[in-house]
Protein backbone atom coordinates (compact mmCIF):
# COMPACT_ATOMS: atom_id res chain seq x y z
CA UNK A 1 0.00 0.00 0.00
CA UNK A 2 1.24 3.25 -1.27
CA UNK A 3 1.01 6.22 1.37
CA UNK A 4 0.83 9.78 -0.42
CA UNK A 5 0.09 12.04 2.43
CA UNK A 6 3.26 13.49 4.92
CA UNK A 7 3.70 10.60 7.80
CA UNK A 8 4.13 11.41 11.18
CA UNK A 9 6.53 9.66 13.37
CA UNK A 10 6.00 9.42 17.09
CA UNK A 11 9.66 8.84 18.72
CA UNK A 12 9.53 7.70 22.21
CA UNK A 13 12.13 7.58 25.32
CA UNK A 14 10.86 5.61 27.94
CA UNK A 15 10.65 6.06 31.75
CA UNK A 16 13.56 3.49 33.46
CA UNK A 17 12.72 1.15 36.54
CA UNK A 18 15.68 1.22 38.59
CA UNK A 19 16.55 1.33 42.19
CA UNK A 20 18.61 4.40 41.37
CA UNK A 21 19.16 6.65 38.65
CA UNK A 22 21.03 10.21 38.20
CA UNK A 23 20.72 12.15 34.91
CA UNK A 24 24.49 12.10 34.11
CA UNK A 25 23.96 14.00 30.51
CA UNK A 26 21.33 10.57 29.77
CA UNK A 27 20.16 12.47 26.76
CA UNK A 28 18.32 10.36 23.87
CA UNK A 29 21.28 10.90 21.81
CA UNK A 30 19.87 8.04 19.07
CA UNK A 31 16.47 8.76 19.37
CA UNK A 32 16.97 12.12 18.61
CA UNK A 33 19.20 11.02 15.45
CA UNK A 34 16.63 9.18 13.84
CA UNK A 35 14.29 11.80 14.05
CA UNK A 36 16.56 13.82 11.95
CA UNK A 37 17.12 11.30 9.35
CA UNK A 38 13.42 10.67 9.68
CA UNK A 39 12.65 14.66 9.18
CA UNK A 40 14.82 15.16 6.20
CA UNK A 41 13.58 12.40 4.67
CA UNK A 42 10.02 13.39 4.59
CA UNK A 43 8.12 12.36 8.13
CA UNK A 44 6.80 15.06 10.28
CA UNK A 45 8.21 14.18 14.26
CA UNK A 46 6.75 14.52 17.80
CA UNK A 47 8.98 13.52 20.38
CA UNK A 48 8.45 12.47 23.73
CA UNK A 49 10.86 12.06 26.39
CA UNK A 50 9.73 10.47 29.44
CA UNK A 51 12.78 11.22 31.17
CA UNK A 52 11.53 15.09 30.87
CA UNK A 53 12.06 16.49 34.47
CA UNK A 54 9.92 20.11 33.19
CA UNK A 55 7.18 18.30 31.96
CA UNK A 56 4.32 20.59 33.40
CA UNK A 57 2.02 18.36 34.77
CA UNK A 58 4.53 16.20 36.56
CA UNK A 59 6.21 19.46 38.31
CA UNK A 60 2.66 20.19 39.17
CA UNK A 61 1.99 17.07 40.81
CA UNK A 62 5.60 16.24 42.42
CA UNK A 63 7.23 19.98 42.34
CA UNK A 64 10.85 20.57 40.85
CA UNK A 65 13.44 18.44 41.44
CA UNK A 66 16.94 19.35 42.04
CA UNK A 67 19.40 19.99 39.14
CA UNK A 68 22.51 21.59 38.64
CA UNK A 69 23.60 24.09 36.39
CA UNK A 70 25.77 21.77 33.74
CA UNK A 71 22.60 19.86 33.17
CA UNK A 72 22.68 16.81 35.62
CA UNK A 73 20.53 15.80 38.34
CA UNK A 74 17.76 13.85 39.93
CA UNK A 75 14.43 13.15 37.73
CA UNK A 76 10.81 12.24 38.93
CA UNK A 77 10.89 9.08 41.48
CA UNK A 78 7.58 7.23 42.52
CA UNK A 79 8.40 3.88 44.30
CA UNK A 80 6.40 0.99 42.47
CA UNK A 81 6.13 -2.85 43.82
CA UNK A 82 9.45 -4.80 43.07
CA UNK A 83 9.17 -7.12 39.64
CA UNK A 84 8.24 -11.06 40.55
CA UNK A 85 11.89 -11.78 39.63
CA UNK A 86 13.22 -9.53 42.21
CA UNK A 87 11.65 -10.54 45.37
CA UNK A 88 13.87 -10.70 48.09
CA UNK A 89 15.65 -7.91 47.08
CA UNK A 90 15.67 -5.35 50.14
CA UNK A 91 15.74 -1.76 48.30
CA UNK A 92 13.21 0.22 46.79
CA UNK A 93 12.23 -0.17 43.33
CA UNK A 94 10.89 2.95 41.47
CA UNK A 95 9.71 4.09 38.19
CA UNK A 96 11.82 7.40 36.99
CA UNK A 97 10.18 9.94 34.14
CA UNK A 98 7.40 11.73 33.55
CA UNK A 99 4.10 10.78 35.50
CA UNK A 100 1.96 8.08 33.86
CA UNK A 101 -1.18 10.40 33.18
CA UNK A 102 0.43 12.97 31.40
CA UNK A 103 2.71 10.64 29.39
CA UNK A 104 -0.62 8.66 28.12
CA UNK A 105 -1.77 11.91 27.28
CA UNK A 106 1.35 13.33 25.35
CA UNK A 107 1.26 9.91 23.68
CA UNK A 108 -2.54 10.00 22.49
CA UNK A 109 -2.55 13.53 21.95
CA UNK A 110 -2.12 13.01 17.76
CA UNK A 111 -2.16 9.49 16.30
CA UNK A 112 1.09 8.83 14.45
CA UNK A 113 1.84 6.00 11.56
CA UNK A 114 5.00 4.83 13.12
CA UNK A 115 5.93 5.08 16.43
CA UNK A 116 9.86 4.63 17.25
CA UNK A 117 10.68 3.45 21.08
CA UNK A 118 14.41 3.89 22.48
CA UNK A 119 16.16 1.14 24.65
CA UNK A 120 18.93 1.95 26.75
CA UNK A 121 20.24 -0.61 29.66
CA UNK A 122 19.10 -4.53 29.21
CA UNK A 123 17.46 -4.52 32.74
CA UNK A 124 15.86 -0.77 31.63
CA UNK A 125 13.10 -2.92 29.47
CA UNK A 126 10.51 -2.66 31.64
CA UNK A 127 9.75 1.05 30.81
CA UNK A 128 10.21 -0.19 26.78
CA UNK A 129 7.64 -2.88 27.78
CA UNK A 130 5.57 0.09 29.34
CA UNK A 131 5.79 2.48 26.20
CA UNK A 132 4.77 -0.63 23.97
CA UNK A 133 1.58 -1.56 25.93
CA UNK A 134 0.00 2.03 26.23
CA UNK A 135 1.14 2.31 22.50
CA UNK A 136 -1.04 -0.49 21.57
CA UNK A 137 -4.02 0.16 24.02
CA UNK A 138 -4.22 4.05 22.12
CA UNK A 139 -3.01 3.06 18.68
CA UNK A 140 -3.74 -0.81 18.30
CA UNK A 141 -3.46 -0.70 14.43
CA UNK A 142 -0.15 1.53 14.52
CA UNK A 143 3.32 -0.40 14.07
CA UNK A 144 5.74 -0.15 16.51
CA UNK A 145 9.94 -0.25 16.38
CA UNK A 146 12.40 -0.78 19.05
CA UNK A 147 16.02 0.24 18.64
CA UNK A 148 18.73 0.83 20.90
CA UNK A 149 21.25 -0.83 23.64
CA UNK A 150 18.51 -3.50 25.01
CA UNK A 151 17.04 -3.94 21.23
CA UNK A 152 20.45 -4.61 19.89
CA UNK A 153 22.12 -6.51 22.60
CA UNK A 154 18.79 -9.00 23.58
CA UNK A 155 16.58 -9.16 20.11
CA UNK A 156 14.61 -12.15 20.76
CA UNK A 157 14.14 -10.90 24.20
CA UNK A 158 12.75 -7.54 23.14
CA UNK A 159 10.77 -9.30 20.80
CA UNK A 160 8.96 -11.79 23.07
CA UNK A 161 8.70 -9.97 25.66
CA UNK A 162 8.23 -6.27 24.86
CA UNK A 163 5.99 -7.08 21.54
CA UNK A 164 6.98 -4.75 18.96
CA UNK A 165 6.41 -5.02 15.21
CA UNK A 166 10.18 -4.54 14.22
CA UNK A 167 13.60 -4.62 16.30
CA UNK A 168 16.05 -2.72 14.88
CA UNK A 169 19.25 -4.22 15.87
CA UNK A 170 22.64 -2.41 15.83
CA UNK A 171 23.85 1.05 14.55
CA UNK A 172 23.13 -0.08 10.93
CA UNK A 173 20.34 2.34 9.77
CA UNK A 174 19.58 -0.01 6.93
CA UNK A 175 17.19 -2.75 8.10
CA UNK A 176 15.04 -0.11 9.57
CA UNK A 177 15.25 2.14 6.48
CA UNK A 178 13.85 -1.24 4.48
CA UNK A 179 11.39 -2.15 6.79
CA UNK A 180 9.83 1.35 6.49
CA UNK A 181 9.94 1.55 2.97
CA UNK A 182 7.76 -2.11 2.70
CA UNK A 183 5.65 -0.67 4.37
CA UNK A 184 5.08 2.08 1.50
CA UNK A 185 6.30 5.26 4.07
CA UNK A 186 9.13 7.15 2.98
CA UNK A 187 12.84 6.14 4.70
CA UNK A 188 15.82 8.02 6.00
CA UNK A 189 17.66 10.72 4.97
CA UNK A 190 21.67 9.34 5.28
CA UNK A 191 22.06 12.94 6.77
CA UNK A 192 21.46 14.28 10.12
CA UNK A 193 23.77 17.25 11.23
CA UNK A 194 21.01 19.21 13.17
CA UNK A 195 18.99 18.12 15.93
CA UNK A 196 15.18 18.36 15.41
CA UNK A 197 13.18 20.82 17.52
CA UNK A 198 13.19 19.10 21.56
CA UNK A 199 13.46 20.91 24.67
CA UNK A 200 15.66 18.45 25.95
CA UNK A 201 18.63 19.73 24.20
CA UNK A 202 18.22 23.06 26.54
CA UNK A 203 20.00 22.34 29.34
CA UNK A 204 22.61 20.21 27.52
CA UNK A 205 23.69 18.82 24.55
CA UNK A 206 25.29 15.48 23.27
CA UNK A 207 27.83 14.97 21.19
CA UNK A 208 29.47 11.96 19.19
CA UNK A 209 32.73 12.37 16.79
CA UNK A 210 33.09 9.16 16.10
CA UNK A 211 31.56 5.40 15.82
CA UNK A 212 32.52 2.66 17.67
CA UNK A 213 35.78 1.48 19.36
CA UNK A 214 38.66 -0.08 17.92
CA UNK A 215 39.67 -1.99 21.50
CA UNK A 216 38.40 -5.57 22.39
CA UNK A 217 37.49 -5.39 26.12
CA UNK A 218 36.24 -8.62 27.28
CA UNK A 219 33.92 -6.75 29.55
CA UNK A 220 32.24 -4.63 27.11
CA UNK A 221 29.85 -5.07 24.14
CA UNK A 222 30.45 -1.95 22.34
CA UNK A 223 31.05 -4.02 18.97
CA UNK A 224 27.94 -5.83 19.49
CA UNK A 225 26.62 -2.75 18.40
CA UNK A 226 28.84 -1.05 16.18
CA UNK A 227 31.51 -3.69 14.92
CA UNK A 228 33.71 -1.18 13.47
CA UNK A 229 35.72 1.90 14.77
CA UNK A 230 34.68 4.57 12.34
CA UNK A 231 36.22 7.95 12.36
CA UNK A 232 33.78 10.91 12.74
CA UNK A 233 34.12 14.31 10.55
CA UNK A 234 35.73 17.12 12.92
CA UNK A 235 33.64 19.63 10.85
CA UNK A 236 29.89 17.53 11.15
CA UNK A 237 30.49 17.61 15.04
CA UNK A 238 31.21 21.13 15.00
CA UNK A 239 28.18 22.47 13.22
CA UNK A 240 26.15 20.22 15.76
CA UNK A 241 27.79 22.01 17.89
CA UNK A 242 27.43 25.55 17.01
CA UNK A 243 23.74 24.62 15.54
CA UNK A 244 22.63 23.70 19.03
CA UNK A 245 24.15 26.71 20.79
CA UNK A 246 22.40 28.96 18.26
CA UNK A 247 19.38 27.03 18.29
CA UNK A 248 18.62 27.01 22.31
CA UNK A 249 21.53 28.89 23.80
CA UNK A 250 23.08 25.35 25.12
CA UNK A 251 26.47 25.41 26.05
CA UNK A 252 26.79 22.55 28.29
CA UNK A 253 28.16 19.72 26.10
CA UNK A 254 29.04 15.92 26.67
CA UNK A 255 31.02 13.25 24.68
CA UNK A 256 29.42 9.86 23.72
CA UNK A 257 32.10 8.32 22.02
CA UNK A 258 33.26 5.15 23.15
CA UNK A 259 36.79 6.13 21.86
CA UNK A 260 37.01 9.79 21.75
CA UNK A 261 40.87 10.28 21.41
CA UNK A 262 41.51 7.36 18.33
CA UNK A 263 42.50 9.39 15.89
CA UNK A 264 42.48 12.50 17.44
CA UNK A 265 44.90 13.95 15.36
CA UNK A 266 42.31 13.89 12.56
CA UNK A 267 39.24 14.39 14.42
CA UNK A 268 38.99 15.32 17.79
CA UNK A 269 41.99 17.71 17.71
CA UNK A 270 40.46 20.23 14.64
CA UNK A 271 37.33 19.88 16.33
CA UNK A 272 39.17 21.25 19.45
CA UNK A 273 40.79 23.99 17.27
CA UNK A 274 37.85 24.73 15.52
CA UNK A 275 35.96 25.59 19.43
CA UNK A 276 39.00 27.82 20.19
CA UNK A 277 38.69 29.95 17.27
CA UNK A 278 34.83 29.90 17.28
CA UNK A 279 35.22 31.03 20.80
CA UNK A 280 37.58 33.63 20.62
CA UNK A 281 36.10 35.26 17.80
CA UNK A 282 32.45 35.41 19.37
CA UNK A 283 32.45 35.63 23.25
CA UNK A 284 30.91 32.09 23.58
CA UNK A 285 31.99 29.89 26.35
CA UNK A 286 31.42 26.03 26.21
CA UNK A 287 31.32 23.62 29.00
CA UNK A 288 32.79 19.76 27.63
CA UNK A 289 32.10 16.94 29.51
CA UNK A 290 33.17 13.05 29.28
CA UNK A 291 30.51 11.33 30.63
CA UNK A 292 31.96 7.95 28.68
CA UNK A 293 36.06 7.49 30.42
CA UNK A 294 38.85 7.96 28.13
CA UNK A 295 41.19 5.62 26.81
CA UNK A 296 44.03 6.96 29.04
CA UNK A 297 47.01 5.59 26.61
CA UNK A 298 45.42 7.87 23.62
CA UNK A 299 46.21 11.11 25.67
CA UNK A 300 48.92 13.22 24.46
CA UNK A 301 50.48 16.42 25.90
CA UNK A 302 48.84 18.32 23.05
CA UNK A 303 44.96 17.33 23.43
CA UNK A 304 45.18 18.06 27.15
CA UNK A 305 46.15 21.97 26.43
CA UNK A 306 43.10 21.68 23.80
CA UNK A 307 40.82 20.51 26.00
CA UNK A 308 41.71 22.72 28.88
CA UNK A 309 41.67 25.89 25.99
CA UNK A 310 38.33 24.88 24.77
CA UNK A 311 36.59 24.41 27.93
CA UNK A 312 36.74 20.79 29.61
CA UNK A 313 35.31 21.09 32.84
CA UNK A 314 36.32 17.59 33.97
CA UNK A 315 38.45 14.17 32.73
CA UNK A 316 37.12 11.03 33.22
CA UNK A 317 39.42 8.51 33.03
CA UNK A 318 39.47 4.68 32.39
CA UNK A 319 41.90 3.49 34.70
CA UNK A 320 39.72 0.14 36.10
CA UNK A 321 42.55 -1.53 37.48
CA UNK A 322 45.94 -0.75 38.56
CA UNK A 323 46.76 -4.85 38.06
CA UNK A 324 48.77 -5.70 35.17
CA UNK A 325 47.16 -8.98 35.51
CA UNK A 326 43.85 -7.29 34.89
CA UNK A 327 44.55 -5.51 31.88
CA UNK A 328 46.53 -8.25 30.24
CA UNK A 329 43.29 -10.49 31.18
CA UNK A 330 40.42 -8.13 29.85
CA UNK A 331 41.73 -5.20 27.91
CA UNK A 332 45.33 -4.74 27.00
CA UNK A 333 45.01 -0.70 27.20
CA UNK A 334 46.92 0.16 31.00
CA UNK A 335 50.53 0.79 31.50
CA UNK A 336 51.46 2.64 34.66
CA UNK A 337 54.13 5.34 32.88
CA UNK A 338 51.10 6.05 30.93
CA UNK A 339 48.94 6.60 33.66
CA UNK A 340 51.63 8.59 35.13
CA UNK A 341 51.82 10.86 32.57
CA UNK A 342 48.26 11.35 31.39
CA UNK A 343 48.07 12.89 34.86
CA UNK A 344 50.90 14.83 34.47
CA UNK A 345 49.93 16.18 30.85
CA UNK A 346 46.28 17.11 32.68
CA UNK A 347 47.78 18.82 35.60
CA UNK A 348 50.67 20.81 33.37
CA UNK A 349 47.66 21.71 31.24
CA UNK A 350 45.60 23.65 34.12
CA UNK A 351 43.19 21.36 35.46
CA UNK A 352 42.84 20.38 38.90
CA UNK A 353 43.16 16.90 40.27
CA UNK A 354 39.20 17.14 42.00
CA UNK A 355 38.17 17.34 38.21
CA UNK A 356 40.35 14.21 37.30
CA UNK A 357 37.61 11.56 37.71
CA UNK A 358 39.39 8.24 37.86
CA UNK A 359 36.74 4.95 37.00
CA UNK A 360 37.62 1.60 38.54
CA UNK A 361 35.96 -1.66 37.95
CA UNK A 362 34.73 -3.77 40.54
CA UNK A 363 33.45 -7.53 40.26
CA UNK A 364 34.20 -8.70 37.12
CA UNK A 365 34.07 -12.72 37.78
CA UNK A 366 36.58 -13.84 39.76
CA UNK A 367 38.06 -10.73 40.08
CA UNK A 368 39.27 -10.13 44.39
CA UNK A 369 37.92 -7.32 46.48
CA UNK A 370 41.81 -6.88 47.46
CA UNK A 371 42.45 -5.95 43.60
CA UNK A 372 40.20 -2.95 43.88
CA UNK A 373 41.44 -2.21 47.21
CA UNK A 374 44.57 -1.99 46.02
CA UNK A 375 43.59 0.35 43.05
CA UNK A 376 41.77 2.40 45.20
CA UNK A 377 44.85 3.40 47.27
CA UNK A 378 47.06 3.27 44.30
CA UNK A 379 44.67 6.05 42.59
CA UNK A 380 43.66 7.85 45.77
CA UNK A 381 47.34 8.28 46.40
CA UNK A 382 47.85 10.68 43.56
CA UNK A 383 45.01 13.00 44.98
CA UNK A 384 42.42 11.70 42.00
CA UNK A 385 38.72 11.19 42.14
CA UNK A 386 37.45 7.82 42.32
CA UNK A 387 34.20 6.02 41.12
CA UNK A 388 34.32 2.41 41.45
CA UNK A 389 31.95 1.07 39.20
CA UNK A 390 30.13 -2.16 40.01
CA UNK A 391 30.29 -4.56 36.98
CA UNK A 392 27.22 -5.52 34.83
CA UNK A 393 26.57 -8.57 32.98
CA UNK A 394 26.36 -7.72 29.47
CA UNK A 395 24.85 -9.72 26.60
CA UNK A 396 27.18 -9.88 23.59
CA UNK A 397 30.44 -8.89 25.69
CA UNK A 398 33.74 -11.82 25.57
CA UNK A 399 32.80 -12.53 29.03
CA UNK A 400 29.06 -13.26 28.87
CA UNK A 401 29.24 -16.55 28.59
CA UNK A 402 31.87 -17.32 31.58
CA UNK A 403 29.22 -14.60 33.37
CA UNK A 404 26.07 -16.87 31.95
CA UNK A 405 27.80 -20.14 33.67
CA UNK A 406 29.36 -18.69 37.66
CA UNK A 407 26.36 -16.20 37.99
CA UNK A 408 24.00 -17.33 41.00
CA UNK A 409 20.97 -15.28 38.81
CA UNK A 410 19.71 -16.85 35.64
CA UNK A 411 20.83 -13.89 33.68
CA UNK A 412 20.41 -15.20 30.29
CA UNK A 413 16.66 -15.55 31.08
CA UNK A 414 16.25 -12.40 32.65
CA UNK A 415 17.63 -8.70 32.19
CA UNK A 416 16.52 -7.89 35.41
CA UNK A 417 19.27 -9.33 36.80
CA UNK A 418 21.76 -7.53 35.07
CA UNK A 419 21.62 -4.75 37.43
CA UNK A 420 24.76 -4.22 38.64
CA UNK A 421 22.94 -3.40 42.21
CA UNK A 422 22.41 -7.18 42.83
CA UNK A 423 26.11 -7.43 42.65
CA UNK A 424 25.59 -10.42 40.36
CA UNK A 425 29.52 -12.33 40.26
CA UNK A 426 29.59 -12.27 44.13
CA UNK A 427 31.54 -14.86 45.63
CA UNK A 428 33.54 -15.72 48.14
CA UNK A 429 36.35 -13.49 47.46
CA UNK A 430 34.62 -10.73 46.59
CA UNK A 431 31.18 -10.31 48.66
CA UNK A 432 28.81 -8.43 48.66
CA UNK A 433 30.41 -6.40 51.74
CA UNK A 434 33.24 -6.08 50.20
CA UNK A 435 31.74 -4.04 47.38
CA UNK A 436 29.92 -1.49 49.95
CA UNK A 437 33.24 -1.42 52.11
CA UNK A 438 35.11 -0.25 49.04
CA UNK A 439 32.93 2.25 47.45
CA UNK A 440 32.69 4.04 50.86
CA UNK A 441 36.86 3.67 51.16
CA UNK A 442 36.92 5.37 47.61
CA UNK A 443 35.21 8.34 48.76
CA UNK A 444 36.61 8.94 52.20
CA UNK A 445 40.01 7.74 51.88
CA UNK A 446 42.91 10.56 51.44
Amino acid sequence: MRINKKPTALLINPPVYDFALYDLFLKPYGLLRLAGMLERGGWDINVINALDYKDPDTVLAMGKVRRKNNGCGKIHRVNVDLPESLYGIKRRFARYGIIPDSFEQLIAKKRPDVVFISSGMTYWYKGVQEVVTISRKIWPEVPIAVGGIYASLMPEHCLNVCKPDFVSVGSSMEPLDSWLKAKGFPGLSVECQLPIDNPCWSDAGVLRLNEGCPLNCEYCASKKISPHFIPGSSEKAFNWLVGVNEKYGTSNFAFYDDALLVSSKNVFKPFLRSVIDYEKSTGQSFHFYTPNAMHINYLDEETAVLMKMAGFEEIRLGFESESEDFHSEYDGKYSESSFSRAIKYLCDAGFNLENIIVYILAGLPGQKASEVEDTIRFASSRGLTLSVSEFSTVPGSALWERCVKECHYPIAKEPLYHNNSFFPMEWEGFTREDMQRLKALSKHIM
